[in-house]
């Protein structure tokens, strides 16, 4: 699965409280996203034609991605290519290491498909596999941090799409909302493993959207 990150560039150190954590290879504390924080979805800056090139979101300018409307007959994956432009539009995922003195591994997002009125809920799940390392929060003076960054991940992938267009019995009568409830997996120099903060991105599913 393919990933287009941008890592953002601070030169003033974070300093976040950072919850106890036991021996190595544990499971870290990570209550509400206080060690490890998923900030969210968002959008680029600027979504440019080829050959100009796209201005993606950075800490100090990150445009939110609210959601989308699909159809779901039309799309691979999500995000899917809005604009017709050949690259696909928003869907950068939000990742925060609030550890003052330690680096993390970012291996994975789960993802879990819930759809109100579908017949089973989650109606499918997945793992995207990841591999972004951010960097401590606490840096020297003078020197960048690397613990934040957004990165363009399909978290709905073309095996997700391709299983609700082969069973829509499952599925209520269109339009219905999806919501792609995702956490994130990363594990800390130390061994220990966390879990973010849980988000949910809707997505309106419609016929012939597009």
């Amino acid at each position: 699965m393919t990933t287009r990150f941008m890592a953002t560039t601070c030169l003033a150190a974070v300093c976040l409280a950072v919850a106890s954590c036991g021996g190595g290879g544990g499971s870290g504390s990570n209550d509400n996203g206080v060690s490890f924080s998923f900030l969210g979805v968002f959008q680029e800056v600027t979504e440019n034609f080829a050959p100009a090139a796209d201005v993606f979101p950075t800490a100090d300018n990150h445009p939110g991605d609210t959601g989308r409307i699909v159809d779901i007959s039309q799309i691979d994956a999500i995000p899917n290519d809005v604009n017709g432009d050949g690259d696909a539009d928003g869907g950068f995922l939000g990742i925060q290491n609030n550890l003052d003195v330690e680096s993390i591994n970012v291996e994975a997002v789960d993802v879990k498909i819930v759809i109100p009125g579908a017949v089973i809920n989650p109606v499918a799940t997945d793992v995207v596999p990841m591999g972004i390392r951010l960097g401590p929060a606490q840096v020297a003076i003078g020197e960048t941090a690397t613990n934040e960054v957004f990165a363009q991940t399909f978290f709905v992938s073309p095996k997700i799409i391709a299983f609700l267009n082969q069973n829509p019995s499952l599925l209520p009568q269109k339009p219905f909302t999806m919501n792609v409830v995702m956490t994130l997996r990363a594990t800390r120099d130390s061994g220990d493993h966390f879990e973010s903060n849980q988000f949910t991105y809707a997505v309106t599913v419609l016929q012939n959207a597009q």
